[in-house]
C-alpha cells in the first residue's frame, strides 16, 4: 500500500508541474500574440485554439488535483457539516459516488476519444502538421481517471481527529 502512496505522489507533482508548465506557457503565449498583434498588425493563426486547448488541460489538470485533496465536490460540505459520528459513513457514502459518476464519465470521455480518432476530425493545424481532436481531448478520460485513483487513495487514508476531516 505504501507503494500505491509514493506513485500518487510521484503523480500528484507531474500534476503540479504540468498545471504550472500550462499556465506559464499560456500566459507567455498569450502575451506574443499581443505583442504581434498590435506591432505587426498580425498573429499566429494557431496559436488561439491550441491557448484554448490548453485552458482545457490546465483546468481539468486542476480537478484531478482538487480530487486528491477532496476538493472538488459539493458532497464535500455535505462531510464537514455532518456530526462528528456520521462523517466517516458520509465520507465513504462521498467517495464511493464520486468513483461511480467519474468511472461513467471516464467511459463517455473515452468514447468520445475514439470517436474522435475514428472521425480523424483535426482540431488545429500548426503549419501543414495537423492536431488530430483525438490527441488534444485525451486529456478527458485521463482526468476522470485520475479523479478515480486520487478518490479511491482518499479512501484508504487514515481519519486524524485533531485534523480537518480528510478521507
Amino acid at each position: 500500500m505504501r507503494f500505491l502512496f509514493r506513485f500518487e505522489e510521484w503523480l500528484v507533482k507531474g500534476e503540479k508541474i504540468l498545471i504550472v508548465l500550462f499556465v506559464a506557457l499560456m500566459i507567455s503565449l498569450s502575451f506574443l500574440q499581443v505583442l504581434l498583434r498590435v506591432f505587426f498588425h498580425s498573429g499566429i493563426v494557431w496559436l488561439d485554439p491550441m491557448l484554448r486547448h490548453m485552458v482545457l488541460w490546465s483546468g481539468l489538470l486542476g480537478a484531478a488535483l482538487a480530487s486528491r485533496y477532496s476538493r472538488q465536490f459539493a458532497l464535500e460540505a455535505l462531510v464537514k457539516f455532518a456530526p462528528e459520528k456520521a462523517r466517516r459513513g458520509l465520507a465513504i457514502f462521498a467517495g464511493a459516488f464520486t468513483v461511480a459518476v467519474s468511472g461513467l464519465l471516464f467511459w463517455a470521455a473515452y468514447k468520445f476519444v475514439k470517436d474522435d480518432f475514428t472521425s480523424a476530425s483535426t482540431s488545429f493545424y500548426i503549419g501543414h502538421l495537423a492536431v488530430p481532436s483525438g490527441w488534444a481531448h485525451m486529456i478527458i478520460p485521463a482526468v476522470f481517471a485520475l479523479i478515480i485513483l486520487h478518490t479511491i487513495m482518499n479512501l484508504f487514508r487514515v481519519v486524524d481527529p485533531g485534523e480537518e476531516f480528510k478521507f
